[in-house]
């Protein structure tokens, strides 16, 4: 009996290898979205609302503590926070598509 392999399929190696390699491009496509995000917020609470330096430090830190506590806190990973996030908001009342569509 004769087997055909076909050569153009990935080895289990090369498929993990390339698994690893869309995360790691995932992560990096990520973190540059979420700092795009925190740079445009910083930007309004700066020229919007008169935060200088020190005030927009504290709130990007107290952003980067929310995020961590979140994550550890209900188990979650970073892309489950924003849904959290706007729960809780919900749950307060807040209606989160009115606000967002301007």
């Amino acid at each position: 009996m004769k087997v055909r392999i076909n050569r153009e399929e990935p080895t289990a190696t090369q498929r993990r290898a390339l698994r690893a390699e869309c995360v790691r491009e995932f992560d990096k496509l990520l973190a540059e979205y979420n700092r795009q995000s925190a740079v445009q917020i910083l930007h309004i609470l700066h020229f919007d609302y008169g935060f200088g330096q020190q005030r927009l430090k504290k709130f990007a830190e107290k952003f980067a503590n929310m995020q961590l506590k979140t994550i550890d806190r209900y188990e979650m990973t970073d892309e489950d926070t924003p849904w959290l996030c706007e729960k809780q908001l919900r749950d307060d009342g807040i209606d989160v598509d009115k606000l967002l569509k301007g």
